[in-house]
């Protein structure tokens, strides 16, 4: 029983990791669905800005939208305070060039309940969602758009290249696992759609858009919402965003993963008319594979390790138990001299990997316990 046991678990692993991965790699290579990118006019946009104490850095955001390679007269300007508290609106006002809209939230209401109102203030027929310290390149927003000449497109989002300290022990492991993730959401958009979009670079068509609870999740429940509704949600490789990145710790990033699954499995819950397998069946597939899976590693490596314990007496699995407790001590390694500034290579790989999966555990206490998060708090605030 042991032995079926491990042998299970790590199997669900490396399918998650590894199976899915290559199978919908050589399946997008096999049966591509490419995005009908044909002449079209260029579409009214909103680009939405949330921000929150941003002082320091939205007028920098807004220089690098009004840099946009975008006609002016079709890209409407929203920001959006969720009631900040330092001089945020100040600075919007005085660096807006009369192009920007100013939506003034009172009292906190976080950032899904600050987008729905900004969206109500929006014109576009696109709705474009970007955080207040997004860099985006140029030709980035004209790269998202171009997706929106085939009808069967929804909503698309792009690719994010974390910034910040790039020798920090989590800053490595956050990118490295950011940049895996990201290959496989362009590996899945080419077979069919994907099943999440990152909160800095979204948009939509802006009919599709539905309000959501302010303690969901936008980023999930956006691409649930236009999947439900029968749309493609892809993802467009030359749309490239840059993203420092606000945690500023392990714990900080530990505790950033716990709210935005806690928040994500809401968002599931929130859309789960979308899960059924006989409507969406390459939806049901992915959602399974990419997301409900993972966030079940944790409870399988933990079964893993159990059941290897049981079998010390082969010489295999010795050296199976041995290798995953090495793994195990090299995260609390790095954790340990992470924490004194002291960053030997390597040791990025197995803590990241465990501050990945602690925090679905984690996830799951919070909502067990009836703890919500709806607003955020930016490192720099």
């Amino acid at each position: 029983m042991a032995e079926a046991i491990f042998w299970g678990a790590i199997g669900v692993v490396a399918y998650v990791y590894a199976g899915f991965p290559l199978f919908v790699f050589l399946l997008a290579q096999a049966r591509p669905r490419p995005v009908r990118k044909g002449p079209a006019p260029l579409p009214t946009v909103s680009f939405i800005i949330a921000a929150y104490n941003e002082e320091g850095s939205i007028a920098k955001k807004l220089a690098n939208t009004f840099a946009l390679d975008y006609p002016a007269d079709r890209l409407e300007i929203i920001v959006v305070s969720d009631g900040s508290s330092d001089r945020t609106e100040a600075v919007v006002r005085a660096e807006g060039r009369n192009r920007v809209k100013l939506v003034a939230l009172r009292g906190r209401n976080g950032k899904t309940i600050a987008q729905n109102r900004a969206v109500e203030a929006a014109t576009g027929e696109i709705v474009v969602f970007s955080d207040a310290t997004t860099v985006y390149e140029p030709r980035c927003l004209r790269a998202l758009v171009s997706n929106f000449s085939d009808p069967e497109v929804g909503c698309v989002t792009g690719w994010v290249v974390m910034g910040a300290d790039p020798d920090a022990t989590m800053q490595k492991g956050r990118s490295a696992y950011t940049d895996y993730d990201q290959w496989l959401r362009s590996c899945e958009s080419k077979v069919h759609s994907i099943v999440g979009t990152a909160g800095c670079i979204a948009a939509l068509r802006r009919k599709l858009y539905r309000p959501l609870p302010s303690d969901v999740d936008a980023d999930v429940a956006e691409a649930l919402e236009v999947s439900a509704q029968g749309y493609r949600v892809v993802f467009e490789d030359d749309a490239v965003v840059y993203e420092a990145g606000e945690s500023r710790s392990i714990r900080e990033e530990l505790e950033r993963r716990t709210r935005v699954i806690a928040r994500g499995l809401r968002g599931y819950w929130y859309v789960r008319r979308a899960f059924n397998p006989f409507r969406h069946p390459w939806f049901f597939v992915d959602l399974l594979s990419h997301r409900l899976l993972r966030w079940g590693v944790p409870v399988l490596l933990m079964m893993a390790f159990a059941a290897n314990a049981a079998l010390l007496d082969a010489p295999f699995y010795r050296f199976t138990f041995l290798a995953q407790a090495a793994f195990y001590i090299a995260a609390g390694l790095g954790y340990v001299l992470e924490r004194r500034n002291v960053r030997p290579p390597g040791l990025f790989i197995p803590l990241y990997f465990c501050v990945v999966n602690l925090a679905p555990l984690l996830a799951v206490r919070a909502l067990w316990r009836g703890r919500t998060t709806a607003v955020w708090e930016t490192g720099r605030s």
